[in-house]
């Protein structure tokens, strides 16, 4: 790439310098996607030659090679803001011990260099963990300068270097409840238990031992042990969810077991039990009820919303004005008064078992973005190497970062009375309900998708993706990275309501 990238810059009509700042492989298109930053304009057609000019230095496996190109002015303000959010987001236990109003910034050519001030304590620290090779290649991603970047002794403080390597907090222990139903007019089947107070099936996952639960029967099924005896299987529904268990009747309770077919509604006692890696439920008791007509399940009790935020702290958003921003479009006025949270996620694959392995969103108050929420995740498993070309986000990287459990606290805040907005929320919606249930965090926003609105507002569109509205409406984003995908979809939303005219709800 690095003697393609010579070539490109060779080019008629390259007035400055372009370097690569990321890029992915979809394997299903065979397309190589780069995200390029440039120090100066860079116009369509020489766009349009540069991607000629890759496709051509590729193997013929690729087909298509798209480019975008990103404007970037390398000043001290920016450049020093950038090294500022580096800290912040990486290392933030030192950001109280780094002097940002004396850093310095030079710059000669194509040579840059940033001093940093950092308090005696921590210097030595700073240079032991490589922060500074850090920094230089955060800048050296984002700006088309070569870096080169020292730290300067501040003065004595007394900080405490043990704090320095700023461990995870461990998340608040939470013991929810199960919630409890009664039923009514229980009649003897197998025995006098004349017990009326179940458990939810649905809040069953975590029970070990004995259970009493009611519904109504959707299954039941006999079967033969291995010495001719009958037992059954009998799956019940409450409305929360279904359970099924082993029925094993002594002779005298056998012909009972003739009175229990499907629509019937029983309450049984039964226990779980670990066999090897399962846990099995087997019904001790089963006896005649009515189940409450009217019954609505509770609300499920939430682990409650932390007060602070602990491991990712949301940055407010400063959008830099655009060149090709010729117009400042007012806010749609059904957007006043309301409050969402635009998301996208990063995962390991998408099935049911595949993990998160970032999150980015942007609040959107009054139709303005105000602040974002963005975090690398480690998803506890591998990250399979075709989704590693996709999203750009490697194994390595994630290694050192919280896991869902110690972030997913924060994000319930960020969350937390808001309606939720996605591209497809179908699919982000349910990792990140089912992943946060898993912990007691339950994710019972209103949802809008903004697929599903574009669709129903925007037709005759030759695709529906993310990338392709953006286009329409002169979008910009780094396609496959959360934050980028979420502040992207932010500003379609609002552009889908200006055309619709109004909120769905």
């Amino acid at each position: 790439m690095k003697n393609i990238i010579n070539k490109i810059n060779q080019l008629d009509g390259v007035v400055g310098k372009i370097i690569v700042k990321s890029g992915s492989i979809s394997l299903a298109q065979k397309s190589l996607n780069l995200h390029l930053i440039a120090d100066f304009t860079v116009s369509v057609k020489l766009v349009e030659q540069i991607e000629k000019l890759i496709l051509s230095e590729l193997p013929s496996t690729f087909k298509l090679v798209n480019c975008s190109v990103e404007k970037v002015v390398t000043d001290k303000d920016f450049v020093l803001k950038s090294v500022s959010d580096f800290l912040f987001d990486s290392h933030k236990a030192i950001c109280g011990f780094v002097d940002t109003a004396k850093s310095e910034f030079v710059k000669n050519g194509y040579d840059a260099a940033v001093k940093i001030y950092v308090d005696s304590t921590c210097c030595a620290y700073v240079k032991e963990k490589q922060i500074l090779q850090e920094i230089k290649e955060h800048l050296e991603s984002n700006f088309v300068e070569n870096f080169k970047v020292t730290v300067c002794d501040n003065g004595s403080c007394a900080a405490d270097t043990d704090l320095l390597e700023a461990p995870v907090p461990a998340p608040t222990v939470f013991k929810r409840q199960p919630r409890t139903l009664k039923v009514d007019d229980v009649t003897r089947l197998f025995d006098n238990d004349d017990n009326r107070v179940c458990t939810y099936i649905s809040d069953s996952k975590e029970i070990l031992g004995e259970a009493y639960f009611a519904g109504t029967i959707t299954r039941i099924e006999e079967r033969k042990t291995k010495t001719d005896k009958s037992f059954y299987i009998i799956e019940i529904n409450d409305r929360t969810a279904s359970i099924s268990g082993m029925v094993f009747p002594s002779k005298d309770k056998l012909p009972k077991m003739l009175r229990l077919e499907v629509g019937t509604e029983i309450i049984v006692c039964g226990e779980f039990a670990m066999r090897g890696e399962y846990r099995n439920f087997t019904i001790k008791s089963i006896n005649l009820c009515t189940f409450p007509t009217n019954f609505v399940p509770r609300e499920r009790q939430s682990r409650p919303c932390p007060e602070n935020y602990t491991v990712v702290f949301p940055k407010p958003m400063v959008v830099e004005t655009q060149d090709n921003f010729l117009e400042q479009k007012t806010v749609p006025e059904c957007f006043i008064g309301r409050e969402f949270v635009v998301f996208d996620l990063e995962t390991t694959g998408i099935e049911h078992d595949d993990k998160i392995t970032e999150i980015g969103a942007v609040r959107l108050i009054d139709g303005v973005v105000t602040e974002y929420f963005s975090t690398l995740i480690n998803p506890q498993k591998n990250i399979p190497q075709e989704v590693q070309d996709l999203t750009g986000i490697t194994n390595e990287m994630v290694k050192d970062a919280p896991t869902f459990e110690q972030v997913c606290g924060d994000f319930f805040k960020f969350c937390k009375g808001t309606t939720l907005v996605a591209h497809n929320i179908e699919f982000d919606s349910r990792f990140i309900k089912n992943q946060g249930a898993a912990i007691d965090y339950y994710f019972d926003n209103p949802l809008m998708d903004t697929l599903f609105l574009a669709r129903e507002t925007l037709k005759g569109m030759s695709n529906y993706k993310l990338n392709t509205l953006c286009d329409k409406f002169g979008i910009k984003f780094n396609h496959h990275r959360a934050y980028a995908d979420a502040y992207a979809t932010s500003q379609l939303f609002v552009e889908i309501i200006r055309k619709r005219g109004d909120l769905p709800f």
